[in-house]
């Protein structure tokens, strides 16, 4: 069981380097409330990451409305391992709840 946890350490640190491994990435997260974290996503057939997500912040903290929803979109980072970042694009005024 070591050497099984060993591997999927391995692969999970792989991932938040930036590196893709069986079509999956990490993607460093930039602003808002998410800011410094990684999101691990899978690549779609052309290489690309999901358009974006939503996400409540709980307890980080900040000036954060933890009721609300906030909105990260993928954009093209070239500067950065993956290639991409998830940029905070603000409060989903949609939220229902």
């Amino acid at each position: 069981m070591g050497d099984e946890n060993s591997e999927h350490l391995t692969l999970i640190r792989r991932w938040l380097a930036g590196e893709t491994v069986n079509n999956t990435v990490g993607i460093k997260v930039v602003s808002g409330p998410f800011h410094g974290r990684t999101k691990i996503v899978e690549l779609d057939q052309s290489g690309l990451p999901p358009a974006g997500f939503r996400g409540r912040p709980g307890r980080t903290p900040g000036p954060w409305n933890s009721a609300a929803k906030h909105i990260y979109l993928a954009v093209r980072a070239p500067d950065t391992s993956a290639g991409w970042i998830y940029e905070y694009a603000g409060i989903d005024t949609a939220v229902d709840g």
